[in-house]
């Protein structure tokens, strides 16, 4: 059922994809500073109302060992349900409603949604996956096929010795991601610095901070062990 859900999806997608808008400035700033010149952004929409914000998934829970899973309360349900905030079909990112901003970078740098930023760059990880793809190989059915039923495509091991493109493309997703959670909450921590040896051979660009003055950072949970969160 699942399988048929996404395949309707990317159906009404692939006819909505002339809609949308660009990359707000803000936002751009924001992507030059991970994907740089290998991501164009010019390509690159974004949908509100993907008609996806009632599609859930299940999963167990996650561990609470990752900066993305520490900045939230830990997980202690047997299974866990979620909903699709925004995925992308080739340039074009569709987000649910619930999650769609005119500008998911507002007042970047000078205040910085954390959550909002991760699934930005996540997001654009997919484009670029999609732009490089005589390299990664990458197709939008190829990465839907990572998705199963209580199962987790988005967890990685980060102490496993591999490359970047040897990770699943929702692993990678995940791992710039996670990147943006440590470089601006823990930008000297060691974690922080394995994932931008990992990450740096293919995104040329790749910036050692998130932004030049980021100034306010909203954390999603307010008791998340910010200090040391990456060392």
């Amino acid at each position: 059922m699942e399988d048929l859900v996404l395949r309707i999806v990317l159906a009404i997608c692939l006819l909505a994809g002339g809609c949308g808008r660009p990359l707000s400035e803000n936002e751009r700033a924001f992507t030059a500073t991970l994907h740089g010149e290998a991501l164009d952004m010019g390509r690159v929409r974004i949908v509100d109302g993907a008609l996806i914000g009632d599609i859930r998934h299940s999963r167990p829970p996650r561990p609470s060992l990752t900066c993305r899973e520490r900045i939230l309360p830990p997980e202690v349900a047997p299974v866990i349900v979620t909903r699709t905030a925004a995925f992308v079909l080739f340039d074009t990112m569709f987000m649910s409603r619930r999650y769609y901003r005119d500008d998911l970078m507002e007042a970047y740098p000078e205040r910085l949604t954390l959550a909002r930023a991760m699934l930005l760059a996540h997001e654009m990880t997919h484009v670029w996956q999609w732009q490089n793809r005589a390299v990664t190989g990458y197709h939008p059915i190829r990465a839907a096929a990572e998705h199963s039923p209580r199962g987790d495509p988005y967890l990685f091991d980060l102490g496993e010795r591999r490359g970047f493109l040897q990770f699943s493309y929702e692993q990678q997703g995940s791992l710039v991601e996670e990147y943006v959670c440590c470089r601006t909450l823990d930008p000297e921590g060691a974690r922080t610095d394995r994932l931008r040896a990992l990450l740096a051979p293919h995104f040329p660009g790749l910036a050692r901070t998130t932004g030049p003055e980021v100034g306010t950072v909203l954390v999603p949970w307010g008791e998340a062990p910010i200090a040391g969160i990456c060392s």
